[in-house]
């Protein structure tokens, strides 16, 4: 935990952060965190209260869970994605339902983390990972993910388009894991991943790596392996 807190602190102090929730414990608990080591504008239960609180306080990372009292997560993150774009919106899912996580990516969301994992590290590691990856979904989420696709049958092989090197690092992401842990995992270099993830995007025609984890799901295209397979640079 200390050691998330020190890394993602730069990144939380260069952001003017709102919070959105209807869990009083959570926005009691976060409010408590950015005490220390962010910019805290604003704290709603509501997704008017929110869209309001963003606009008004110039705020750039939106924290939100998909439960509000009014309105709902994905609903909140659409909106403030069309009213500023450039908003990195990270999402706390309290109900891990398919059709929640879908319309939470469908919505525009940077990041997606478990709710039951916020007080373990997990939305430091996940701001931290949207700094530098721009996207980040927790192995919670993923599971989800993975689980939908093999309750629909056995996984049909990966697209020829893909090289092989390029089907390991998209199993990577839909293990939720960043470009980081997917570089000491394959054992290559950070900036070899980066372009092995910009060429997944851009062959499976995802805006973003969320996307491509969605797409790779919905159309059986990874069978996942643990661990990933070594590499050389």
């Amino acid at each position: 935990m200390r050691e998330h807190l020190q890394r993602s602190r730069p990144a939380l102090r260069r952001r003017r952060t709102v919070i959105a929730s209807a869990d009083r414990v959570l926005i009691a608990g976060l409010v408590n965190l950015f005490d220390d080591i962010g910019s805290l504008v604003g704290a709603t239960t509501s997704e008017q209260d929110a869209l309001t609180c963003l606009a008004s306080a110039q705020a750039d990372l939106l924290i939100c869970s998909d439960v509000l009292d009014s309105g709902s997560g994905p609903s909140l993150v659409a909106a403030a994605n069309i009213r500023q774009p450039g908003l990195h919106c990270l999402m706390l899912i309290q109900r891990p339902l398919l059709s929640t996580i879908e319309a939470a990516i469908a919505a525009g969301c940077n990041g997606l983390c478990s709710r039951d994992l916020v007080g373990n590290g997990h939305l430091l590691r996940s701001v931290q990972a949207m700094e530098s990856d721009g996207m980040v979904m927790d192995p919670t989420i993923s599971g989800v993910l993975r689980h939908s696709r093999l309750s629909r049958g056995s996984p049909s092989p990966l697209s020829d388009q893909l090289s092989v090197r390029e089907e390991d690092v998209l199993r990577g992401l839909c293990r939720g894991l960043s470009n980081q842990e997917i570089a000491e995992q394959l054992h290559l270099a950070i900036d070899t991943v980066k372009h092995v993830v910009s060429a997944v995007l851009r062959k499976l025609d995802a805006r973003d790596r969320t996307q491509a984890v969605l797409i790779a799901f919905r159309n059986d295209l990874v069978d996942l392996p643990t661990p990933l397979p070594r590499w050389s640079s």
